[in-house]
C-alpha cells in the first residue's frame, strides 16, 4: 500500500503513523510524540538510523547495481544522450549509493541529479521529473524514465515522459498501467536473456506487442525470450 501511495521514507513513516498511531520511543524517553516538533524528531531519528544501516550494506562491497544498469548508462553516454538520476530518497543516502554502485566517474558524469530533499513534493507527484527536464534543457517527451514501482511510473507519466519498468521482488505484483515496457531487469543476465538497449529506445522500436507480461509470482510466461 505504501509503495503505491507515498514516495520517500519520511513521508511513508508520517503517512503510516498518522493512520495507525504514533509509537512510543526511546527517542522521547519511552513515550509517543505529543507535538509536531516531536513527531519530526522521531521521524528524523528513525530515518537517520535506517540510512546508516542501509549505507553499511551498500558500502560492504557485497551489493552490485542491477543487471544492465551500468551498460545502459554507458550506452547512453556513448550515444551523446544526457543522463539524470531522480530519487525520492534523502540526498546523503542517494549520493552514497550512487558513488558505490556507479563509481565516482559515472556519478560525476551525470548531467542532473535530484533527491527527495530537492523538491517539496515526492513521487507520484511529477515535480522531480519536471525539474529534471528543465535542468537538462529538454522537453519531457524526449525523456525515457527507468522506474521500478507504480509510484515512479505515475510520476513519469504525469510529467509527460515515456517510462519502462524493471520491477523488483517487492513491486513485481503491481500492474504498471501505461508503462511502455515491463521487464524483470535491463539485462542481459544468466537468468534473464532480454536486453533493453539505447538504440531501440532512440528509434522507438518498443511497441505494445513487445511488452513482457508476468504473473503474480514474477516469473516470465513460457516462451518469452
Amino acid at each position: 500500500m505504501l509503495q503505491n501511495t507515498v514516495g520517500g521514507g519520511k513521508p511513508k513513516m508520517r503517512w503510516f503513523f498518522a493512520r495507525n498511531g504514533w509509537p512510543v520511543s526511546d527517542v522521547l524517553n519511552g513515550r509517543a510524540p505529543a507535538t509536531e516538533a516531536e513527531q519530526n524528531l522521531l521521524i528524523d531519528t528513525l530515518q537517520d538510523w535506517k540510512t546508516d544501516k542501509y549505507q553499511q550494506m551498500i558500502g560492504s562491497g557485497d551489493v552490485e547495481a542491477r543487471p544492465g544498469v551500468l551498460r545502459l548508462m554507458d550506452e547512453a553516454r556513448a550515444a551523446g544522450l544526457k543522463l539524470a538520476v531522480c530519487s525520492a530518497a534523502t540526498k546523503s543516502s542517494v549520493v552514497f549509493t550512487l558513488k558505490n554502485l556507479l563509481g565516482e566517474g559515472r556519478f560525476q558524469g551525470l548531467d542532473c541529479f535530484l533527491a527527495g530533499d530537492d523538491v517539496p513534493k515526492k513521487k507520484p507527484d511529477p515535480m522531480i521529473y519536471k525539474v529534471a527536464a528543465e535542468r537538462l534543457g529538454v522537453h519531457p517527451s524526449e525523456c525515457v524514465v527507468v522506474e521500478d514501482s507504480t509510484i515512479g511510473l505515475e510520476a513519469a507519466r504525469a510529467a509527460g515522459m515515456r517510462c519502462i519498468i524493471t520491477y523488483t521482488p517487492s513491486t513485481r505484483t503491481q500492474a504498471f498501467p501505461g508503462a511502455e515496457r515491463i521487464v524483470m531487469e535491463l539485462g542481459p543476465s544468466e537468468v534473464y536473456p532480454i536486453m533493453v538497449t539505447v538504440d531501440e529506445l532512440i528509434k522507438g522500436r518498443i511497441a505494445q506487442d513487445d511488452r513482457v507480461n508476468f504473473d503474480v509470482t514474477g516469473q516470465l510466461p513460457d516462451g518469452v525470450m
